[in-house]
Formats: structure tokens, sequence, C-alpha cells
């Protein structure tokens, strides 16, 4: 009878400890999830942004959020991760944090790879040296790295055997990014979006012209520099290729900039003695298309190069209100050459009164 008694006493203790501590370890749990439900914003800016190195383990990472003021400094938060099995499963990258969160919404945007892109935008028409300050000047580089990654022409091989860098091809748009990402990374993706837009059924259309892929994209380069309407690319591309056909020097000053900026001799004015520089790319010395694009064109100046006007036109000149003038005979050219880059800055005549009257 005895031993009956003592083992139901050992028993009810044993129960009631046990019962005791799945109370406090449901109490404990539920703290801990109370906790990682609770949305929090210590950082006082309208965003934070911050990086997770690869490499980093769950209470680094849980310091650097804290840190940060992500989430709330809590020995909860290691718990929570352990609990929820989380610990081995946050990404390495940039974050960026814009409103309160849960701090099982923060891990769930470190496990998921959730990673902040930097946004770089390419302008149109820009030499590739000028694409490479760029990306370097928004924390990708370094630029030795770019230069290297520019001489592989194997991405182009298919259509431009004679290319010897990649200029003309990569592509202006805005790229989206993440930190580190690789310049030789960037450079290919640069060139796969080119062909996106300049899609067989151009190369097909250029052949048809006469042209090839490098040449077409050599013509857009210029396009894109000698105006800034897009409504006037086609009728620029129609002046180029009349010329051609005719075997008129194109005298596009683009080219001579190029020219001159290759040789770290350009500052930004192009002068009549410049016109004389000994160059390929020189469209007032020598006869054609220069030897490569002078720029990377965007997708309207690669369009006119593909479609261009159906026109008569041989030259235009600036109208000084951003637009041009365009003419099938020099005679008319030169007409429009003294109405809207002669006489509007011409000084006024002795003779004229300074009430602006009419002088002899």
């Amino acid at each position: 009878m005895r031993r009956l008694e003592d083992w139901l006493r050992d028993h009810w203790l044993i129960g009631t400890t046990g019962a005791v501590l799945l109370v406090l370890a449901l109490t404990w749990s539920a703290r801990v999830f109370l906790w990682a439900s609770i949305p929090y914003r210590g950082y006082g800016a309208s965003y934070v942004i911050i990086e997770i190195p690869e490499g980093t383990g769950a209470l680094r990472a849980i310091e650097i959020l804290e840190e940060h003021e992500v989430i709330q400094r809590s020995p909860l938060a290691m718990t929570y991760l352990r609990m929820s099995g989380r610990t081995r499963g946050l990404k390495a990258g940039e974050y960026s944090f814009t409103r309160p969160m849960t701090p099982g919404e923060v891990f769930d945007k470190l496990i998921s790879g959730d990673v902040y892109y930097h946004k770089v935008t390419i302008p149109e028409g820009v030499r590739s040296d000028e694409v490479f300050t760029q990306f370097v000047r928004s924390g990708f580089g370094p630029e030795e790295e770019f230069r290297e990654a520019f001489h592989d022409t194997s991405l182009i091989e298919d259509f431009d055997s004679e290319a010897t860098d990649l200029e003309g091809y990569l592509f202006p748009d805005t790229y989206t990014l993440q930190k580190g990402t690789p310049p030789k990374t960037i450079i290919a993706t640069m060139v796969a979006r080119f062909r996106e837009v300049f899609q067989p059924s151009w190369i097909e259309k250029v052949r048809q012209r006469g042209l090839t892929v490098r040449e077409a994209t050599t013509l857009a380069s210029m396009v894109e520099w000698e105006t800034a309407q897009s409504d006037e690319n086609a009728l620029v591309a129609s002046v180029f290729y009349n010329r051609l056909r005719l075997g008129m020097r194109l005298q596009c000053d683009p080219t001579v900039i190029y020219a001159l900026a290759m040789r770290n001799q350009f500052d930004g004015n192009i002068r009549k003695d410049d016109l004389k520089i000994d160059s390929l790319y020189n469209t007032y010395r020598y006869f054609g298309l220069p030897p490569g694009p002078i720029g990377n064109p965007g997708s309207a100046s690669l369009l006119a190069a593909v479609e261009p006007a159906e026109t008569r036109y041989l030259y235009f000149v600036s109208m000084n209100t951003g637009r041009h003038y365009f003419s099938t005979t020099l005679t008319e050219h030169n007409k429009a050459v003294w109405q809207y880059q002669v006489r509007p800055f011409r000084r006024p005549s002795a003779s004229r009164s300074p009430a602006g009257g009419r002088g002899n």
C-alpha cells in the first residue's frame, strides 16, 4: 500500500513540474512572438539603408538592425530566429526600410533577399567613357574593370566582327542594380539591352539599305547628337543617307568633337581650325561614315537609322529654337544660314539710331 502511495506522490510532483514548465514555455513563446508582431521604427529619417555583409551570422545581423534602429534592442530577437528556424536563412545585401515594420517582417525581408536596387540612368548619346564615369560615381567600379569589359567584343561578334570595343552598343537606359554588381555584368546587361532594341528585323532592313549593323549604329550615334527633337531624327538620318548616296562629305560636327575628345583636346567648344583635325572620325575631311559610333544612341535614333524619312534634303541648320531648317539645295541652305545663324548675331550698324529707328 505504501509503495502505491509513494508512486502516486512522485508522479504528481513530476506532473506538476511538467505542467509548470509547459506553462512557462508557452508564456515565453507567446512573449517572443508578440514581440515579433509589434511594428517598430526608431530611425528618424524618411528611410534607412543597411548592409548585411557576405558571411554575416544571425547575431551580427541582429546587431546591425538594432544599431540602425530597424528593430528594437531585445534579447528576444535571437530566440525568435531560433524558434522560427531562421538563423541560417538571412541573405547578404543592402536593404531599404521606409516604414514601421514588425521584426517578423524585417527578418522575412532579409530571408527573401528583398535587397535594395540602385538606379543609374545613362543619357542617350553619351560616349562610353562617360558611361563608366556615371557608374563609378554611383558606387560601381573601379573604372579599370569597366574598360576591360568594354573591350570584350565577343558580346557582339555575331553582328559586328570589325569592332575593337563596345562603343555604340552600351544601350542608354535606367538600370537597377544591386550593390557590388561587377562592371563585367553591367556591360553585358547594357549590350543585351541593345540587342533587345535592335531586333532581327532591323538588321535585315539596314542590310537592304546597304549598311551593316555597325554602320547603322554609327549613323544613329550621329543623329543622336545632331538633334534633341525626336520628330527630327528621321529627317536628319535622311540627310546623311542622301549625302552618302551622292558621295558627299557628311560634315557632321559631333564627329569632330568625338575625334577631339578621344585626344583629350575638346574643351566644350568647336572652332574652325578643329574641322581640319586629321582623324578618320572627321567627316569634314574624310568621305563616308566614321570608323565607328561616336556615342551610344537611344532607341529613337536607332530607329531613324533603320527607317529614315524619304526626303531629298541634303542640309540642315539650327534655328536657335532647338529645331532645324532642312534644305535640298546649297542656295536654300545658305539663305537659311544667313537667316538663323548670321543675321541674328550681327552687331547693329553704326548708322542705326539709339532708339532703334531705321538707319541709312
